[in-house]
């Protein structure tokens, strides 16, 4: 039985049988919830049906092994609690939102219903001239020269090439070490406006 319905029955015998009831009544109910609670950390009490890929469930608020994403997510896992499924990261994976970004990896896609409708996004590997979504990490030596309103299913989309003397880039792209921004033209990235890379 979940806490609260537990809750409720027993306050209710608190007021049918006075402060001695009480003590016992909170013991028990303490030792419910601590009981619901180790048990939802294993395994088992996480694990609904199979999700494809190797990895591992585990109850909201565990942590996520180095080097791995939170890919699925079940409502009804822990005891209620709920629970996610966590495994390596990989070029193309889907994540859930809040899912950790790994050093050189950029998020590509949106899918607002993924994750069973906490929305999902799809990790790849950054290289010259990729389309990310809005938020997603510049990796470094990385400018950013595009923008595309409707990209990334309505999120807006930006465009990754790597560094070089002559791009064009957005007023919101890093300037990678070893460059400067040169001249501006109002036209550049899709109206937003544009500065010239130059070397520094």
């Amino acid at each position: 039985m979940h806490p609260r319905p537990l809750w409720k029955r027993l306050t209710g015998a608190l007021v049918r049988r006075g402060i001695g009831a009480t003590v016992g009544a909170f013991a028990l109910v303490a030792a419910f919830v601590l009981a619901g609670t180790a048990a939802g950390t294993s395994t088992a009490a996480a694990q609904p049906a199979a999700v494809a890929g190797t990895g591992q469930w585990a109850c909201s608020g565990a942590a996520i092994p180095d080097g791995w994403a939170i890919t699925a997510f079940n409502k009804d896992g822990c005891n209620g609690w709920g629970s996610w499924f966590q495994q390596p990261e990989a070029d193309g994976l889907y994540s859930c939102g809040g899912s950790p970004i790994y050093a050189g990896y950029v998020v590509t896609d949106y899918i607002k219903y993924g994750c069973n409708g906490m929305g999902s996004w799809r990790h790849n590997l950054v290289k010259d001239g990729i389309w990310t979504c809005g938020g997603s990490p510049i990796v470094p030596g990385y400018v950013v020269t595009g923008y595309q309103v409707p990209g990334c299913n309505g999120v807006g989309a930006w465009y990754h090439q790597i560094a070089r003397v002559g791009l064009l880039t957005c007023p919101n792209s890093p300037i990678p070490p070893g460059f400067v921004s040169g001249a501006y033209w109002g036209w550049g990235c899709t109206g937003h406006g544009g500065y010239y890379l130059g070397k520094a």
